[in-house]
């Protein structure tokens, strides 16, 4: 039963996440550890809810309408100590009217109902990193940013 309350749990938060909500920081501890595989504006590794949510408002920046189809969710452990897998295909249009598509995975680790960490594993970092040049030569200026990462405990974008 657990494991599938938090089946639909995950899903509806990739769903949200797929209307710009920043609800899932909500879900968060205080010093989640999060990683992209980008070397780009989105690339990096955050250590804190801060961080995060910084790097989710610039995820919805540079990609408006970046939307998730979650294929499969793998759910292993117990509610104190829970991993969760995600799989998905993402896809955004572009300013240019092209379109974005990747296909990737998330690991997630939830301790006590807090999300500790979550780390992203895509298919063709080339394409976000394709997709945010895109993007900037479309006038999006943040797409070229260098990326937000953590620089100590509770600091640093």
């Amino acid at each position: 039963m657990y494991r599938m309350f938090v089946r639909h749990n995950v899903r509806a938060a990739f769903a949200a996440l797929s209307q710009g909500s920043m609800d899932l920081v909500n879900a968060m501890s205080p010093d989640v550890h999060h990683t992209f595989p980008s070397t780009g504006a989105l690339g990096g590794e955050r250590s804190n809810r801060a961080d995060v949510a910084a790097w989710l408002e610039r995820l919805y920046r540079v990609l408006p309408g970046l939307r998730f189809d979650v294929r499969s969710v793998a759910v292993a452990g117990w509610p104190w100590d829970t991993t969760v897998g995600v799989e998905w295909t993402n896809t955004a249009t572009l300013l240019d009217g092209s379109t974005y598509t990747n296909t990737g995975a998330h690991i997630l680790h939830i301790h006590n109902g807090k999300i500790t960490s979550f780390h992203a594993y895509l298919h063709d970092v080339d394409a976000i990193d394709d997709a945010l040049a895109h993007q900037a030569a479309g006038g999006i200026d943040e797409a070229t940013a260098p990326p937000i990462v953590s620089t100590g405990s509770g600091a640093g974008r």
